[in-house]
């Protein structure tokens, strides 16, 4: 198939549904949209906010409409030129007892049909890590109690709602003592293998058709449940333990998302698995009913490659297939990978290059050296704590390495973090075939820093190093050693770096984001050109994201808080005096202050970033303001992992955090609003200016526009849940007002999107598909401050004009930049084209064949500029 011209992500759930959906497709269409591009639709736990913790990769979810609804959907987005691409998820799956697959592992363990479709260390029992406390405790707190479970016809053990079943074998040692009826189960169970789990479950069903009926069931089971010796050698006798979640970063015997111990990773490199986990995806494809697949998290997975090709075996050649690849600044996505690209995260990246200050005080070597030491403390922080369990788990895989001589010993849980901590990239991609050039340099590299930086554990460096080459004799061993290795670096370095050190600097927030460098020094516009070139070479077809579900702000807080490096110094004097002012506000607790100063430095920087374009006069907006920055609070210091955490919140920290962000906004005392919005005033008006620029330059420069949800108009969320918020969709305006001001922000921003798509999808289709991208010089005494491109190919031509670094430069009664700032200023005409005449496709205005074309003519009317063939 063609490559989509546009996407538009809708999440569903939280109130978006297929009918909803279908509703929206006449605002799709007025957009230009060619793709809707879904968010998961698969049955998930219920109450999934999110769709990412599947319990049936086979049944669309009736929470959504189920698969008529989702026909109807599809039949919607045709019946008007519309596609459809589908987020979906083959790494893991809901560890749930509404996960059919999961529960039959729970009820019979390792004989499960489906004990092999999870990614479950089988050398102990299956551990669940649901409980509070340690089960002991739970136990002696009545909350762990016998019980039938009639929705699945089986014995359980209750802990509250949630009801783990009893392996059928274990019966007998409840039901002996019982009648007839109980012993005839007993014995049925005990001779029951898992085929036999319907007829089972249906003989149960037929003894205790009723509560009255089962009261000699009810009574033995009550008097079990009191005797809590027998309780506990019940317990024992499982194929699976009941445990504190707190243990799971210690001891957990099946690989997770992240650290996420109610997402079970799957074996989808098993054909049989990824057979039963891709069956109803890929028939929606091969039926021509969705166009493409969005494969979440494929670091994840054990042979990404492998697993690619037979997707794309499946899905065939027309089929568009993008990855969640996080690239590294001069990292490639691998060129055997048989996809179109990425989900865009590094197109994120590159519009930083092109609207930070290069120049900027802010940043130094010390600083870049300050990054690179907080980021491997963090990395090791999370290698030490949340992940301990994979550490150790990769420790007794390594012990089967190399021979009895040269086995890794004392230091090899340290060797393994001290590799995992050097690795720059996300993940290596060796597999059994050998080591690429790439990977096999980059070994080498973090094999020494490890070594230098702990020389008592260089021979287990230095061995696990081979071992991740593949460089050993004995094939399984490494194989089984690298795979998980490979799979686990991944995660360590998005929590180390997105989860934990981006919510300790708060230096420049605009910068911290998914899939950013933490030791980013911007390059300017020079470097944002060579990036869209190789993009334009290399992956044309990708995603260009500027707003997504996982996105740490919306795109319009993230292009407000670029000015920032415009004016650092103004930015750290208005800090410094609202610390003065808020000086009464901050708890001296035992254990420091609460906000401490860089905590409070970053919470005044992600409120700049959603502060009101108009000043919030209005005691609701206020309102709404507060509880989504409260929220928003508790969350980044948890992440951080300072001063309290996820699994150890320190509520007399967190109460005083809540109390501080409280205070901030409470309207009985407007002194601190008022300064902070005074201050804000500036930023405001130059980060709605970088919004258009960002936006054209995403609808413009290589790779394919995708719009999250509602961010066509004004998108000032912060981190989810807040970007998952409900929207509405708004008709877009007939023309762009005669003179645009701050108030018309949204609208013109829905403008630019819909008639730019629109030139996508017509005559400017093939130029923007596959154009070459070539840079355009900007001479003059404002060429810093404006970025121009050209595209050329089959279509003609198109240029692209924006500004950038624009605060302190922008006109405060109409949205756009004073004119004196481009005064001499031009766009130089390659001397290898000839000048032809153009027209501005967002003014209308006609632009005659000049060799240097003035800035202040093009962006007179309109902050941004877009010329097209006359």
């Amino acid at each position: 198939m063609r490559p989509p011209d546009s996407t538009y992500r809708l999440q569903f759930r939280n109130g978006m549904d297929f009918a909803k959906a279908v509703a929206l497709i006449p605002h799709l269409v007025e957009l230009g949209i060619s793709h809707l591009y879904a968010s998961p639709v698969f049955t998930a736990v219920r109450g999934s906010t999110h769709g990412y913790d599947i319990t049936d990769y086979n049944e669309i979810d009736p929470v959504l409409g189920g698969q008529d609804g989702f026909l109807g959907l599809v039949r919607a987005l045709k019946a008007e030129g519309l596609g459809i691409i589908l987020d979906i998820v083959p790494n893991h799956m809901a560890a749930h007892l509404e996960n059919d697959w999961w529960h039959s592992v729970v009820e019979w363990g390792r004989a499960s049909a489906f004990a092999g479709h999870f990614d479950i260390d089988w050398n102990g029992p299956l551990t669940l890590p649901f409980l509070d406390r340690s089960f002991d405790e739970e136990l002696a707190a009545g909350n762990v109690r016998l019980a039938l479970n009639r929705t699945r016809n089986c014995l359980s053990l209750r802990y509250h709602d949630a009801p783990y079943p009893l392996n059928p074998a274990s019966y007998a040692a409840i039901l002996r003592d019982g009648g007839p009826v109980l012993e005839r189960i007993a014995a049925t169970a005990g001779a029951a293998k898992p085929k036999d789990a319907a007829r089972l479950h249906a003989e149960i069903a037929a003894a205790f058709p009723s509560p009255a009926a089962s009261a000699e069931l009810e009574d033995l089971l009550a008097r079990f449940s009191a005797d809590t010796e027998r309780m506990r050698r019940l317990h024992v006798i499982q194929p699976w333990r009941l445990t504190s979640w707190r243990t799971a970063r210690d001891h957990l015997s099946y690989r997770r998302f992240f650290e996420v111990a109610g997402l079970i990773g799957m074996r989808v490199e098993d054909p049989a698995v990824f057979e039963d986990t891709h069956r109803l995806a890929l028939s929606l494809v091969r039926d021509g009913l969705i166009d493409g697949l969005r494969i979440d998290h494929i670091d994840g997975l054990a042979h990404p490659e492998a697993y690619l090709r037979r997707l794309r075996e499946g899905a065939g050649d027309r089929a568009y297939i993008v990855v969640e690849k996080i690239l590294q600044p001069n990292e490639a996505l691998p060129p055997d990978w048989p996809v179109d690209g990425t989900t865009g995260y590094e197109f994120i990246s590159a519009l930083a290059e092109l609207l930070t200050d290069e120049t900027s005080g802010l940043w130094h070597e010390d600083g870049i050296s300050a990054a690179q030491d907080a980021v491997r403390e963090c990395k090791l922080q999370a290698l030490h704590h949340g992940f301990n369990t994979e550490v150790m788990r990769l420790a007794r895989l390594a012990a089967r390495l190399g021979n009895a001589e040269v086995r890794p010993r004392h230091h090899t849980a340290e060797a393994i973090r001290q590799l995992m901590t050097a690795l720059p990239v996300y993940r290596t991609y060796v597999s059994d075939r050998g080591a690429s050039e790439r990977d096999r340099r980059l070994l080498d590299e973090i094999g020494a820093q490890a070594s230098a930086l702990v020389p008592a554990a260089r021979a287990e460096i230095a061995l696990l190093v081979a071992a991740l080459k593949g460089e050993l004799a004995g094939s399984e061993p490494q194989s089984a050693f690298r795979t998980r290795f490979q799979q686990q670096s991944g995660a360590v370095t998005a929590k180390a770096v997105e989860d934990t050190f981006f919510y300790r600097r708060g230096d420049y927030l605009a910068a911290n984001e998914v899939g950013a460098d933490p030791c980013w020094r911007p390059g300017g516009v020079d470097r944002f050109h060579r990036t869209m070139q190789e993009r334009a070479e290399k992956m044309p077809n990708g995603l260009s994201a500027t707003s997504t579900h996982d996105t740490k702000r919306g795109e319009d807080a993230r292009a407000r808080l670029y000015a920032l490096s415009e004016a650092p110094d103004a930015w750290t004097d208005a800090v410094r005096r609202w610390h003065g002012m808020n000086a009464g506000r901050i708890r001296h607790l035992p254990g420091g202050d609460a906000p401490e100063p860089s905590a409070e430095q970053f919470l005044y920087q992600s409120l700049l970033g959603v502060w009101p374009v108009e000043p919030p006069r209005d005691d609701a907006v206020l309102s709404s303001l507060r509880e989504r920055m409260i929220g928003f609070a508790i969350k980044a210091v948890r992440e951080a992992k300072l001063s309290t955490s996820w699994d150890s919140p320190d509520d007399q920290y967190e109460t005083a955090i809540e109390a501080f962000v409280g205070a901030l906004l409470d309207r009985r005392d407007r002194a601190f609003i008022e300064h902070f919005d005074r201050t804000a005033r500036p930023f405001i008006q130059a980060g709605l200016i970088n919004s258009l620029a960002q936006t054209l330059v995403k609808l413009t420069a290589p790779g394919i526009p995708d719009i999250y949800q509602g961010s066509e108009r004004l998108d000032l969320s912060l981190v989810d849940p807040d970007n998952r918020r409900s929207f509405s969709a708004l008709a877009s305006p007939a023309a762009l007002p005669r003179t645009p001001t701050a108030g018309d922000f949204e609208d013109c921003k829905q403008w630019l999107i819909g008639t730019c798509l629109h030139f996508r999808r017509d005559r400017g289709a093939e130029l923007l598909a596959g154009g070459d991208y070539r840079p355009l010089e900007v001479q003059g005494p404002g060429s810093r401050h404006a970025a121009a491109f050209m595209r050329s190919g089959v279509g003609g031509l198109s240029i692209t004009i924006v500004p950038r670094l624009v605060f302190g430069h922008v006109d405060e009664t109409r949205l756009s930049v004073r004119a004196d700032l481009w005064r001499d200023t031009r766009v130089t005409w390659p001397s290898d084209c000839p000048p032809r005449r153009l027209r501005d496709i967002l003014t209308g205005a006609t632009i005659e064949p000049w060799t240097r074309l003035p800035i202040a003519e093009m962006l007179r009317d309109f902050p941004v500029a877009l010329l097209v063939d006359a």
